[in-house]
């Protein structure tokens, strides 16, 4: 009777540590990826093949355009369970290939957003340009229209929003007979200026229309 019972837990205890063995063995098994990475890792081999170029206005925005595409694409997974480590952690990988094309790309696109309000106010008499210093973060206005400070803050509201959302800290404003003066005199207007590493849409009037 005895040796019963002892044949009969030997045999339990043993599939109990079969049973472990298994559960353990699976745990550490490759799992089946997912339709959501396969989909991410696309995007992602697309991302990191991204070559910036910046040259000139169009291609300042189609590259914006695609960082706005990217903005929109990537958070879909956000919805995605904390315990599809793949899909989270490939959407990381993911961010840091856009930040990392977003720094590279906005001094370049700062500067050809210069140059392209310079074209098109230069029939109205202003002239633009960027101080490349800082990254290109400063642009001066010049029009004698400045001297009134109604006509400059109606000025300043057209073109606030889109210099901040593309990274400008700083807007100088001055007028022709201010540009001989030895020592440089303007107004300017600061506002916090949006990091170039953090990631958003840039919803600019040009892209608008």
């Amino acid at each position: 009777m005895f040796e019963r019972n002892r044949f009969i837990i030997s045999i339990a205890l043993a599939l109990l540590i079969l049973a472990f063995i298994g559960v353990t063995i699976s745990s550490f098994s490759p799992k089946e990826k997912s339709e959501e990475y396969f989909d991410l890792e696309t995007a992602y081999k697309v991302i990191n093949n991204y070559n910036v170029e910046v040259k000139d206005w169009e291609s300042a925005e189609n590259t914006l355009v695609d960082l706005n595409y990217w903005y929109d694409y990537v958070p879909r997974y956000d919805k995605v369970s904390n315990e599809d480590y793949d899909v989270n952690s490939l959407q990381n990988k993911t961010w840091e290939l856009i930040i990392k094309n977003q720094i590279k790309a906005l001094p370049e696109i700062r500067k050809c957003f210069g140059e392209y309000l310079g074209d098109k106010l230069k029939s109205e008499g202003y002239k633009v340009k960027i101080l490349n210093d800082e990254r290109n973060k400063i642009i001066v206005f010049t029009h004698d229209s400045f001297k009134r400070r109604s006509s400059l803050e109606k000025f300043h509201v057209s073109v606030v929003n889109d210099l901040r959302l593309l990274g400008f800290k700083q807007i100088r404003y001055n007028w022709y007979e201010l540009e001989g003066l030895e020592d440089e005199k303007y107004i300017h207007y600061n506002f916090k200026d949006l990091a170039d590493n953090e990631v958003r849409r840039f919803n600019i009037s040009t892209l608008k229309k």
